[in-house]
């Protein structure tokens, strides 16, 4: 019996986003958060997708991305293709 696949959540598409934008800019998790004023270990959860970024997070985080919320909210269709614990961040 097929096993059915996981749907995408608007949380599963914003963390996917965040991490290729950041990979794209260089930007590790202690960076990110240092530039939103929160803790590595916060956008770890927000990283992974154990915990959605909130609503009122997304404006602060696509100025810091050099994006827009709609694009980050937008599926680019890259998503089941990023892991959710995906190393996709430079190293220091």
């Amino acid at each position: 019996m097929p096993t059915e696949a996981k749907q995408l959540t608007t949380c599963d598409i914003v963390a996917a986003t965040v991490r290729a934008e950041a990979a794209r800019l260089g930007y590790n998790q202690v960076r990110l958060g240092q530039m939103l004023g929160i803790t590595q270990s916060s956008v770890n959860k927000r990283w992974t997708g154990k915990r959605p970024w909130q609503l009122e997070e997304l404006d602060s985080l696509a100025t810091v991305l050099g994006t827009s919320v709609v694009d980050l909210v937008t599926p680019t269709g890259r998503e089941t293709r990023l892991r959710q614990d995906s190393n996709l961040q430079p190293r220091d």
